[in-house]
């Protein structure tokens, strides 16, 4: 009998990346997403899917238990730029929907829950690369909403949940969505490039950033999932690199094809709460999971702009 699988948020970008892992690997995998972030297009074939949302009580209630062996929690409002202007709703699907499914999962003995987390919870860091041991600080109130929710989680694995959190840091790669300007650094400078129109960047070229290619969290997510070695613990997910701003936005014109000399680009504005710099220490994941990042900048960007002009059909 294949284990079954729960992955909320699994319509997402993250998400389907790891039920499509999953299903292709011999699990049986069921999705909740209330897809107000996609149209579903990203639900890989031959898993389950339910249209919910598991902030409210009632679509938690609707879910049969049907002995999943755990719950990979993706779904959340993930814009630093909306939780300034939605607090509340942060508080609602983040924060809530994270506590309504802990107890969800405790009443029906389901005994491995795995966290997506963010490097938001840190706020500006005294010194760099970040530990997991640094006092967190969030100034977003995305970055709150998943920090509280780590601590509900440590509550609960108290009573015998098998939890593990990973403060995932910037992710990028194929499929992630190009009309979200609001979210993931890497897309949204090319949604700019695939349109032919000046890159608008809120902030700093001298700010940094550590950015982690797809394939690399896929794999991290997917060896942990039966891994009792990283039970209870709570880990850094990065590739370990700090990379400026400045050097990401010539890195992207260059690979898409222009000259980074020329082609227009404006440092102008700012994002509110924005972390001005953080990259991690991974030396803790590549202890446990005998793990490291195999998708370098480069490469990544390389597989990301070949994606999108096949994609999108441009030439």
């Amino acid at each position: 009998m294949k284990n079954k699988i729960l992955i909320t948020g699994g319509a997402g970008f993250i998400g389907s990346h790891i039920a499509r892992r999953l299903e292709e690997t011999g699990y049986d995998v069921t999705i909740i997403d209330n897809l107000t972030t996609g149209n579903g297009k990203n639900i890989p074939d031959n898993v389950d899917f339910i249209k919910g949302d598991i902030s409210k009580q009632k679509c938690i209630s609707s879910i049969s238990g049907k002995s999943y062996q755990a719950v990979l929690h993706l779904a959340a409002q993930s814009s630093g730029e909306i939780s300034h202007a939605k607090p509340e709703l942060d508080l609602k699907v983040n924060t809530l929907g994270t506590l309504l499914l802990l107890k969800w999962c405790m009443k029906n003995k389901i005994p491995r829950f795995m966290y997506a987390s963010s490097m938001a919870i840190y706020g500006d860091v005294p010194h760099n690369p970040v530990s997991e041991n640094e006092v967190c600080n969030p100034l977003s109130f995305y970055g709150i909403s998943k920090f509280s929710s780590e601590q509900y989680i440590r509550n609960f694995s108290k009573d015998g949940l098998s939890s593990t959190c990973f403060r995932m840091f910037s992710v990028y790669g194929p499929g992630q969505n190009m009309t979200n300007m609001k979210q993931g650094m890497v897309s949204i400078f090319l949604a700019y490039l695939m349109k032919n129109e000046t890159i608008w960047v809120k902030g700093s070229k001298d700010r940094f950033r550590d950015f982690i290619y797809i394939d690399d969290v896929v794999d991290v997510w997917c060896s942990s999932l039966e891994d009792e070695n990283t039970f209870g613990k709570t880990y850094n997910l990065a590739a370990g690199q700090k990379t400026y701003v400045g050097d990401l936005v010539r890195k992207e014109i260059a690979l898409y094809g222009h000259n980074p000399k020329t082609y227009p680009v404006k440092f102008e504005g700012s994002t509110p709460a924005d972390q001005f710099g953080l990259y991690a220490d991974i030396s803790l994941i590549r202890r446990d999971l005998k793990w490291k990042p195999k998708v370098s900048l480069d490469e990544g960007l390389k597989m990301m702009i070949s994606w999108i002009k096949k994609e999108y059909h441009i030439t």
